[in-house]
């Protein structure tokens, strides 16, 4: 293993001086989904402040403990009133409410945050975009994993075959470019659906038994139509950013739980599936440990049948199947299983919007660029110790690489949930505790 990665490094390093224009353009699925918020787009939001800053033209939140955007209404709250009789409420004035409803349901977190809680603008200029080599590539990507952890997930996604893996890290930084992943860390939630966070569909708690961070997805809290596709797109990339931050050697892989609990045939969103696949095939191989789908229903059992052809092999032999909080235990310790799954963890999820000035390191450019240069001499080292490939030299050069990056990490992605509530630090140590 250790002489196919050396042979996969100095392949790497003998294309780190050319453009990423010479990366073949990516290409999905047709029946996948696409965002349409492409870079062009998505800095002219920003740095307008369209979306970011503009709250004078945008509906006000709804109270704290508001239920969903499909309100329930009494039979008295009809058109009408009794049968007819009465003008409880105007055909108008139901109109303005359904309408008021669905701009909520488009109301990104920055529309609702304290205005000083959002990141400075992300600047790129699309010729910049066009110049960058696959050196810069592929250290933009590695963001503050091991570099060697991240060959290997490639290198074992393609059984070993070092022209292959090297294809497919190719084509993945191509992806991260094209769909402006370095801008999805830059402004962090600020640019995400706000229900669709309040919802809770991904969320992050504690360990399995390996020691695994276990993502938990209830079924029941998707709905397709409650925001267009890129809103659900972006959550899901931002999701697995997010997710990096838990992994650190030796863990280096995720649990997933797929609640089926009260899941119903309108819950499920095939595109969107077949889309999260992909991007976990092909974008983020090797992240995933376990997928533990807990009280599966008949209609679930149902989908199975079409579900599991999708799947590549290797991630159908990691699904298991849990009826009872019994079953679960055998994956994951009672006291890190929320009480909900038949655990002892209280815990109960609450989505904690952006606080004021909590992106504050990100507005020091002196700071920043000083840190990007720290990280910048920290790579120069590791590729100068990884050509001579001598075990120690690399060691310590990946050491350091590793710090620098976790130094520079506050000043280019905006804080998260997870910061917020005291599970990750600035550092990005992990730390769960009662706090969380």
């Amino acid at each position: 293993q250790e002489a196919l990665l050396k042979k996969l490094w100095r392949k790497l390093l003998r294309s780190f001086e050319k453009s990423t224009q010479e990366i073949s353009q990516t290409e999905q699925p047709e029946d996948t989904a696409r965002t349409t918020l492409k870079r062009s787009t998505r800095v002219r939001a920003v740095n307008n402040n369209n979306s970011s800053t503009d709250r004078m033209s945008t509906p006000q939140p709804e109270p704290a403990g508001a239920g969903s955007s499909s309100s329930s209404s009494s039979i008295k709250g009809g058109i009408g009133g009794w049968f007819g009789f009465g003008t409880s409420k105007s055909s108008a004035d139901l109109q303005k409410k359904k309408q008021q409803e669905k701009q909520q349901d488009l109301q990104l977190v920055a529309q609702v945050a304290p205005h000083s809680s959002a990141p400075p603008p992300f600047i790129q200029t699309a010729a910049h975009h066009a110049q960058r080599s696959i050196r810069d590539a592929f250290w933009g990507a590695v963001l503050c994993d091991h570099p060697d952890v991240l060959l290997l997930r490639f290198l074992r996604a393609r059984k070993w075959s070092v022209d292959a893996a090297l294809e497919m890290l190719l084509t993945c930084l191509r992806w991260r470019l094209d769909e402006e992943i370095d801008w999805v860390v830059w402004v962090g939630e600020s640019e995400l659906n706000w229900r669709l966070l309040r919802r809770g569909i991904g969320v992050l708690h504690k360990t399995d038994r390996l020691g695994q961070p276990v993502l938990y997805i209830p079924v029941r809290l998707n709905d397709p139509q409650a925001q267009p596709a890129d809103h659900m797109l972006d959550y899901t990339v931002h999701l697995m950013e997010v997710s990096r931050l838990f992994l650190h050697p030796p863990v280096e892989k995720v649990c997933l739980v797929f609640d089926t609990t009260d899941m119903a045939l309108a819950n499920m969103d095939w595109t969107f599936f077949k889309t999260f696949l992909h991007y976990l095939e092909h974008y983020y191989p090797e992240c995933l440990g376990l997928v533990l789908i807990y009280n599966a229903s008949w209609i679930f059992y149902s989908l199975w049948k079409l579900i599991r052809p999708l799947l590549d092999p290797v991630v159908a032999s990691k699904v298991q199947f849990a009826g009872s909080p019994q079953e679960l235990h055998k994956f994951i310790a009672p006291e890190n299983l929320p009480t909900e799954y038949g655990g002892t963890d209280p815990f109960r999820f609450e989505y904690v919007l952006p606080e004021p000035d909590e992106n504050g390191a990100m507005f020091r450019a002196d700071e920043r660029n000083a840190a990007l240069r720290a990280r910048e001499a920290a790579c120069e080292a590791f590729e100068a110790a990884t050509r001579d490939w001598d075990a120690g030299a690399r060691q310590a050069a990946a050491d350091a690489l590793v710090a620098a990056s976790r130094e520079s990490d506050k000043y280019v992605r905006a804080r998260t949930l997870y910061h917020r509530i005291g599970v990750v630090d600035d550092m990005c140590d992990v730390k769960w505790g009662e706090s969380s």
